[in-house]
C-alpha cells in the first residue's frame, strides 16, 4: 500500500526571528582623537630623536635598505601591538586605567617610530633615486 506524505512550508520574511538592520556608529573620521594623537605625537619626540640618530647611523655606515629595513620592523611591530592594546581597552571595564595607559604607551612608541623614520630616511632615499649619488 503505498503511502501519500505531504508537507507544506511557510516561510515568513516578517515577524521577531528576523534581525534588525544594526545601528550605524560614527565614521572613522569623527572617530580620531586629534588632540589625544598630538599630544602623543608631541610627548614622541623625546624618543623620535635617539631612534633618529640610531637610523641615520645604520644609514651612513651599513646601507639605506639596512636603515629602512630596521625602521620598518619595529614600526610594524608596533602598529600590531597597537591596535590590540586599542582593542583592549575598547573592550576593557571603564574604570581600568591599565588598559588605557598600555594602549597610550604603546601609541606614543608608535609615533616615536614613525617620526624617526619620517625625519631620517625619506629624504635621503629621494635623493638616491633622483640623482643615483650618495650625498656627501
Amino acid at each position: 500500500m503505498p503511502v501519500d506524505v505531504r508537507v507544506q512550508v511557510d516561510i515568513s520574511t516578517s515577524g521577531p526571528l528576523v534581525p534588525l538592520e544594526p545601528e550605524r556608529g560614527p565614521r572613522w573620521w569623527s572617530r580620531i582623537r586629534i588632540g589625544y594623537n598630538a599630544a602623543l605625537a608631541v610627548l614622541s619626540l623625546a624618543l623620535a630623536g635617539p631612534w633618529a640618530r640610531v637610523l641615520a647611523s645604520v644609514r651612513d655606515e651599513a646601507s639605506l635598505a639596512g636603515a629602512w629595513v630596521m625602521a620598518l620592523i619595529p614600526l610594524t611591530m608596533l602598529a600590531f601591538l597597537d591596535n590590540a592594546r586599542r582593542a583592549e581597552a575598547a573592550g576593557a571595564n571603564p574604570d581600568l586605567w591599565a588598559p588605557k595607559w598600555r594602549a597610550a604607551l604603546t601609541r606614543l612608541l608608535l609615533w616615536a617610530a614613525v617620526l624617526a623614520t619620517a625625519f631620517t630616511l625619506p629624504i635621503t632615499t629621494l635623493v638616491y633615486a633622483l640623482t643615483g649619488v650618495k650625498p656627501a
